[in-house]
């Protein structure tokens, strides 16, 4: 997942769809458009640790958001703010890219400077062409 910024709720998982039975509640499972980020997830999860609203992405199979509501009358406000939810960590997740891009290009800014055989041996690295 290089960027964010088109994750998105698409549906239920098919294969657990919400059902009626004697719990006190309605599990649901909301699929995501593509895989995310470990990252990505680490921050999904951190924005329901202290909430009332429980939803959560298991790290290992991150295509899927798990939840509940107690009635079923609640399901689309509870989608709407599970949207918000997505929208906020897509956004924490860019930032926290550009952050590590900035850091990257910093690091080989300074690797650049260096003096000497090394100072000069970056330079070459630097300036090769992978295209």
């Amino acid at each position: 997942m290089k960027n964010s910024e088109d994750l998105r709720i698409i549906g239920i998982d098919d294969t657990r769809p919400p059902i009626i039975n004697k719990k006190p509640y309605i599990d649901l499972v909301f699929t995501l458009s593509e895989q995310a980020s470990k990252q990505w997830c680490q921050n999904f999860n951190g924005l329901f640790s202290n909430s009332e609203s429980k939803a959560k992405i298991n790290l290992k199979d991150s295509t899927y958001i798990e939840t509940w509501v107690k009635t079923m009358d609640k399901i689309p406000e509870h989608l709407e703010m599970l949207k918000t939810k997505v929208t906020e960590c897509n956004e924490l997740y860019n930032v926290h890219q550009i952050a590590m891009a900035q850091a990257a290009t910093n690091k080989n800014k300074t690797l650049q400077e260096e003096q000497g055989p090394q100072g000069q041996l970056n330079n070459i690295i630097a300036q090769l062409d992978f295209n």
